[in-house]
């Protein structure tokens, strides 16, 4: 018998924004635990702008939406689990679990509308250096998440006839504690502006 569940973590990223020189739209997130397929995409919204203050009207206007707000970059994980079920003596066990997830990261493309002064191309490099490196901690902590779903899963034994509701309940337990660990990872780094100032302690042309 075979059991599935969905579960989906979005994670919002305040104020951020990134480019990336390659066509290639893949996100590397290093090692995937066993047990779990990852698909990690990046997508673009392009903006056009001659200014720093022109560029940062443009995101507002032509961000992703979530919530009902307007963001400069967003990163979605989904988390799609599947398991066997297989019966014992006297009760059920869990076997083959399994996650697929896909995360897609969303992020500007500048296009300058007349030639940038050194200054300003040096911001959007530090910047993009720092934010990189803050939405790829999302991912990773979803990707963290999966992985834990995998072995929790494969450590269940239940009654048969309710182990399917069982192991759903303790994988959203999961989710619910992942989605506090990116609540925590969005203070601690204060949204990314603390990777961004590791980067090149920014200043605004």
């Amino acid at each position: 018998m075979t059991a599935r569940s969905l579960a989906v973590l979005r994670m919002t990223a305040v104020g951020l924004l990134v480019a990336c020189a390659s066509n290639k739209p893949a996100l590397d997130l290093g090692p995937v635990p066993s047990g779990v397929s990852l698909d990690a995409r990046i997508q673009y919204y392009d903006v056009s702008a001659a200014t720093l203050t022109e560029l940062r009207a443009a995101m507002r206007r032509q961000g992703p939406k979530w919530e009902g707000r307007t963001w400069q970059a967003v990163t979605t994980s989904d988390l799609h689990w599947t398991f066997q079920i297989r019966r014992l003596s006297a009760s059920c066990e869990i076997r083959d679990a399994r996650v697929q997830m896909r995360t897609v990261v969303v992020f500007p493309r500048w296009t300058p509308s007349a030639e940038p002064d050194s200054s300003m191309t040096e911001w959007w490099r530090q910047l993009n250096a720092g934010l990189v490196e803050h939405e790829k901690g999302h991912a990773l902590i979803s990707l963290r998440t999966a992985g834990e779903i995998v072995h929790d899963l494969g450590t269940v034994m239940h009654s048969c006839g309710d182990i399917g509701a069982f192991a759903n309940a303790r994988a959203q337990r999961l989710l619910q504690e992942s989605r506090t660990k990116q609540a925590e990872y969005d203070v601690t780094t204060r949204h990314g502006a603390l990777q961004i100032q590791q980067a090149g302690r920014l200043q605004e042309p």
